[in-house]
């Protein structure tokens, strides 16, 4: 049995509390936030034209992404139940999230394993669908080229009609610019 000097122990516990003093003493930063009158937002405003392919193409990138993930993983444990439904693109990790566990071929199988197959399943699967949603995103998006010019104020007279509904009776109101 071995003893380590006293000396040692506690030149190791003065280290750890200067280290300790050192960083929880820095300041926080000083950076300069903009007041709530600097920031210009105006919710009219399109996104540029741009937008919509650069958020096509990420939603490609995404989905293509974490299909190969999902195709690695089954490539890894080739003799899980659920590997050949990894392979399928979108629909395949939730797929494969009906048959989890080991398979009869499989050596070295543990529960470890089977929770760790299941959490990148499940999380292609989540990458997958999200990069579908920004491809229908990015093409139903509105940008700047593609907005309806603002429409003209109505020249003349105007009327409209109201139903209205109280507990006395119902009626139709009229109402009318000159």
């Amino acid at each position: 049995m071995t003893t380590r000097p006293i000396r040692s122990r506690a030149a190791g516990v003065f280290a750890c509390g200067v280290a300790a003093v050192v960083l929880l003493a820095a300041g926080g930063a000083a950076a300069e936030e903009p007041s709530i009158d600097q920031i210009e937002y105006h919710p009219a405003e399109l996104p540029p034209d741009g937008a919509r392919t650069r958020l096509i193409l990420t939603g490609v990138g995404l989905t293509v992404g974490w299909y190969g993930a999902g195709v690695g993983v089954s490539y890894l444990w080739p003799d899980a139940p659920n590997a050949k439904d990894l392979r399928l693109p979108v629909v395949g990790p939730w797929m494969a999230l009906g048959d989890v566990g080991c398979g009869s071929n499989e050596s070295g199988c543990s529960t470890g394993i089977v929770i760790a197959r299941t959490a990148l399943a499940v999380v292609s699967g989540v990458g997958q669908a999200g990069g579908l949603i920004a491809i229908v995103e990015g093409l139903f998006m509105d940008t700047a080229s593609s907005a309806a010019p603002p429409a003209k104020a109505a020249v003349g007279p105007s009327f409209s009609a109201a139903p209205v509904v109280s507990s006395d009776g119902a009626g139709v109101e009229f109402f009318g610019r000159f």
